[in-house]
C-alpha cells in the first residue's frame, strides 16, 4: 500500500529570514511519519500574498494533504486566510463561534480585545472550524482538489496542541496509513563511505530502502520499510548488518525507539545500574564531562595537562603504571565508582613546523576489571 503523501508549509518573513528556527516542520514530520504519511516537501513562503495563493494551488494538486502553520494572525501581515480564501475562490465569511470563542479568550485573560481581532474570526466559505482552546486564533481545514487543508497557528505551543487533539483524529479517520518501521544502527568513528563499502555484501529485503545519517564522529546506518516489521524478519537482519559493522556498532533501535547517542545510552545504563563516573581528561578539555554531566552519569570530572616533563610512547611501561596508580587512587577515594581517564603524550620528537604526534592513552577501570588501550 502506498503511503499517503503530505505537505508541510509554513508561513512567515521571520521563518524564511531565519530570524525563527522552523521547529514547527520538524515536529509536524516527525508525528505524520510516526502515523504512516509520506512526508514529501516542505514549503517556506514569506508575507506575501500571491506567493501563498499560488503554492496553495499547487498544492492542491500534488499532495493528499498539507498541515500549514502560521500567518492566522489578527495584523496586516497574517494572511493565510485571505490566500486560501482566493486560491479556493471561497469568500471568507465570520465565524459567530470562532467570534465567540476569541471574545471569551480575551475576557479570561483580562485584557481588552482590539476591534481588528475580529478578522480572526473570518474563514473560507466551507471550511470547518479548528477550535483554539490554547490561543485566539482558530484554525480551519478545508478540502481542495486532491488535498485536504489543516491550517493551524504558528505558536508552537498552539500548533503541537491543535494537531493533537482537532487534526490528528480526523487524520485516522480520513486515511488509511500504514506506519512504516526502521532499523537504525548507531556507530562510532566510521564515516558514511566506509559504513557503504562494509555493507556492499549486504542484500537488502525487498522493499527496504538503505539511507545514512551523518552526525561527526557518530553516524547512522538506517534501514527503512514501507509496512511493519516482523521479529522473524527483524531479527535475522539485524544480525548480518551486526556483523558487518563490528565494534564500530553500538546500538540498534526500531521505530526510533531507543538513545540518541552514545553518551545517552551510556548515561542510561548507568542510572540503571546506580552507578557514576569519575572522569580525569586532558585533550578532550572537559568535554567528556560536560557530556556525561548533562546525562546524570558524572560523579566528578577533571582537567590534567600532559605531563611535565613530557613522556612518550617509548616510555610505555612509565606511562600504564602512571594510569593504573591514578585509578587505584580514585577508586579507594571513591568506593563502588568507576573510572576512566584519558591522556596523550607526544609520538617521538616534534618537527618544527609540522604538527605535533600524539598517542591517547585511556583507562577504564572498576572494582571488578580494567580496561587499558592505547
Amino acid at each position: 500500500m502506498t503511503r499517503p503523501t503530505v505537505e508541510i508549509l509554513s508561513q512567515g518573513d521571520e521563518v524564511i529570514e531565519g530570524a525563527v528556527i522552523n521547529t514547527n516542520a520538524a515536529w509536524l514530520s516527525r508525528k505524520l511519519v510516526d502515523m504512516g504519511f509520506d512526508v514529501v516537501r516542505h514549503t517556506c513562503i514569506g508575507d506575501d500574498l500571491d506567493a501563498l495563493i499560488t503554492a496553495l494551488r499547487e498544492i492542491a494538486g500534488r499532495s493528499q494533504l498539507c498541515i500549514s502553520s502560521g500567518g492566522l494572525g489578527p495584523t496586516v501581515d497574517d494572511l493565510t486566510a485571505q490566500a486560501a480564501s482566493a486560491a479556493f475562490a471561497a469568500p471568507l465569511e465570520s465565524d459567530p463561534e470562532a467570534l465567540r470563542q476569541i471574545e471569551s479568550w480575551f475576557q479570561r485573560s483580562g485584557r481588552p480585545m482590539a476591534d481588528i481581532n475580529r478578522r480572526q474570526a473570518l474563514l473560507p466559505q466551507g471550511a470547518q472550524r479548528l477550535n483554539n482552546d490554547w490561543g485566539t486564533a482558530p484554525g480551519f481545514s478545508i478540502p481542495q482538489g486532491i488535498c485536504q487543508f489543516h491550517f493551524v497557528p504558528g505558536v508552537p505551543r498552539e500548533m503541537m496542541a491543535m494537531f493533537e487533539h482537532r487534526i490528528s483524529p480526523q487524520l485516522a479517520q480520513s486515511f488509511s496509513a500504514i506506519r512504516p518501521s526502521r532499523l537504525t544502527f548507531h556507530t562510532i568513528g566510521l564515516g558514511e563511505s566506509t559504513l557503504q563499502d562494509q555493507l556492499k555484501t549486504m542484500d537488502l529485503p525487498h522493499g527496504a530502502q538503505l539511507g545514512f545519517r551523518a552526525k561527526g564522529t557518530e553516524n547512522e546506518v538506517k534501514i527503512s520499510f514501507s509496512g511493519l516489521l516482523s521479529p522473524g524478519e527483524a531479527e535475522p537482519l539485524i544480525a548480518h548488518v551486526s556483523g558487518l559493522l563490528g565494534d564500530a556498532l553500538f546500538q540498534v533501535t526500531r521505530d526510533n525507539q531507543g538513545h540518541e547517542n552514545l553518551a545517552a545510552l551510556v548515561g542510561a545504563t548507568l542510572r540503571q545500574l546506580g552507578r557514576s563516573l569519575l572522569v580525569q581528561e586532558s585533550l578532550s578539555g572537559g568535554n567528556l564531562s560536560r557530556t556525561l554531566n548533562l546525562e546524570g552519569a558524572l560523579a566528578s570530572g577533571e582537567v590534567h595537562p600532559a605531563s611535565n616533563p613530557p613522556l612518550s610512547i617509548e616510555d610505555a611501561a612509565v606511562i600504564e603504571h602512571e594510569l593504573q596508580s591514578q585509578a587505584d587512587h580514585l577508586l579507594r577515594k571513591h568506593p563502588g565508582e568507576s573510572v576512566i581517564i584519558e591522556r596523550w603524550y607526544p609520538e617521538g620528537e616534534r618537527v618544527p613546523g609540522e604538527r605535533e604526534k600524539v598517542t591517547f592513552w585511556t583507562l577504564a577501570a572498576s572494582e571488578q576489571q580494567r580496561l587499558i588501550e592505547r
